[in-house]
């Protein structure tokens, strides 16, 4: 059984716009039903419903931005008989990692002095149903948590290992130990380098995959396989999708070199679930040389000779407003080994 008394849920959150406090509410009120105390981080203030909603919440404006040394192994892939491709998009996931780290080591340092023995950490929009609270309840209970070091999903396992960050939980004298020799960037970045990339996925993988010590459960299942409730991950990018909902067109486009040449690169339309009209312009140092109306749905590609080129620029046009823009240089674009286009 689970000693509720013994476990508080750290929720961290970033919240910028009114859909983000609402999601935040909904998730601390949705884990107070079950039972537990509730302790907020954020590096962003909130409003003061959502300070008496938890028992406590902390604010520190430590929003450390990590320089990336080398690109980040977390990536996106997509392959068919024709081609393969893979992003990490620009190399910009896991920028604000550090930041989350330090929110958790925020939130641990309290609790530690406080009655609590272990912690459940989720992010502010995963906001399950009762469903999926009795789901989370049973693995823990399962997995004997209250007396593991830590309890953390694998979302994927073959060419990396891919912890989940956005529910986790532990034994709180633990994470507050081992998360202790990480108080700077250089820290940070030295430790994620064993699983090759620096999002909190890798230094995840690093600490407790790789390297592990401890008394720990790995569970391998991603979220969604677990989980039924449409609104679990429902922000991405600082934009929410509420279910239920006409969803804005999100149209993620990528400028990626080839994965062996390099006298051309590729500019990528990415899958999309909806097909909808769009226009595309692509540039080159800042000079127009396409205008093209397309749609969205399938992969969809543009292989482009380098020349000369110094800057690339594409703009994404839905229903005559600008609705998505990306500039890459030559350089960023070759430097980035993780994201490339491959013909088959």
């Amino acid at each position: 059984m689970l000693n509720k008394e013994e476990i508080c849920v750290i929720i961290g959150g970033y919240p910028q716009t009114h859909t983000d406090s609402a999601l935040i509410s909904l998730t601390i009120e949705s884990f107070k039903r079950q039972g537990y105390d509730v302790c907020f981080v954020s590096h962003a203030p909130v409003n003061h419903d959502i300070q008496k909603a938890c028992k406590y919440y902390i604010y520190s404006d430590e929003n450390y931005l990590v320089k990336f040394p080398e690109p980040s192994s977390l990536a996106i892939f997509h392959a068919n008989v024709d081609i393969h491709f893979q992003t990490n998009w620009g190399n910009k996931m896991g920028l604000h990692s550090l930041a989350i780290l330090m929110n958790i080591k925020n939130a641990l340092y309290l609790l530690k002095n406080k009655k609590y023995k272990k912690f459940i950490y989720a992010e502010c929009d995963v906001f399950l149903n009762q469903k999926d609270h009795d789901t989370l309840e049973s693995k823990l209970i399962e997995s004997d948590f209250m007396n593991r070091d830590f309890w953390l999903m694998i979302e994927y396992s073959v060419n990396m290992i891919l912890p989940v960050t956005a529910l986790f939980g532990g034994n709180i004298e633990y994470f507050h130990n081992v998360f202790s020799q990480i108080n700077n960037e250089e820290e940070y970045i030295n430790k994620c380098r064993i699983a090759n990339g620096y999002s909190l996925e890798s230094l995840f993988a690093a600490l407790f995959c790789i390297e592990p010590s401890g008394n720990g459960y790995l569970l391998h299942e991603k979220p969604r396989e677990i989980f039924s409730s449409e609104w679990l991950g429902i922000s991405t990018s600082g934009i929410a999708t509420i279910p239920g909902l006409k969803k804005e067109l999100s149209v993620e486009v990528d400028i990626v070199k080839p994965k062996d040449k390099t006298d051309h690169l590729f500019f990528v339309l990415n899958f999309n679930k909806k097909q909808e009209s769009i226009n595309l312009k692509f540039y080159k140092d800042n000079n127009l040389i396409n205008d093209l109306e397309t749609t969205t749905g399938p992969i969809r590609w543009w292989i482009l000779d380098i020349g000369e080129t110094k800057s690339w620029k594409i703009e994404v046009f839905y229903k005559g407003k600008l609705i998505n823009t990306l500039e890459r240089t030559t350089e960023e674009v070759f430097w980035n080994i993780w994201s490339y286009f491959e013909l088959k």
